[in-house]
């Protein structure tokens, strides 16, 4: 009978907080980060992801630029400016891959610039390098 991995408790485990307005890919973003004993908060705007960083400071955030609303890029430009969230590594994953758009999510302070469609093996051992599980 196979058991169940518990879920990642939050006092222990990294935080990351990834936004994309697509409920897939942040069902498979939360379901590999979690089998690494990651804690993940999700949210569907950048105005959502707002209102959860007014009392969560992540480990790792991911953002989606093409969202409705607040674009990824507002949004890293937002959270680059707040102190408290200045040093938080930012990854965009996106399907916008062209060279400007590299440019520019790099220019706003991301760390990675990663374009879909999703690798999660690789976007796992990114968030590692950035914060590692320690058990």
């Amino acid at each position: 009978m196979p058991t169940t991995k518990p879920t990642p408790d939050p006092s222990k485990s990294p935080v990351i907080l990834a936004v994309d307005d697509d409920p897939t890919v942040l069902r498979i973003i939360e379901a590999q980060l979690m089998r690494h004993d990651y804690v993940v908060k999700k949210a569907s705007s950048g105005e959502e992801a707002l209102q959860i960083l007014r009392d969560l400071t992540p480990a790792v955030l991911i953002f989606d630029v093409m969202m409705p609303g607040i674009s990824g890029y507002d949004l890293c430009y937002l959270v680059k400016r707040e102190p408290r969230l200045a040093n938080v590594p930012v990854i965009f994953l996106t399907s916008r891959g062209d060279p400007k758009d590299f440019k520019t999510g790099h220019d706003l302070g991301a760390v990675i610039y990663m374009v879909k469609p999703l690798k999660a093996d690789q976007l796992v051992n990114i968030i590692q390098m950035f914060c590692p599980v320690t058990a």
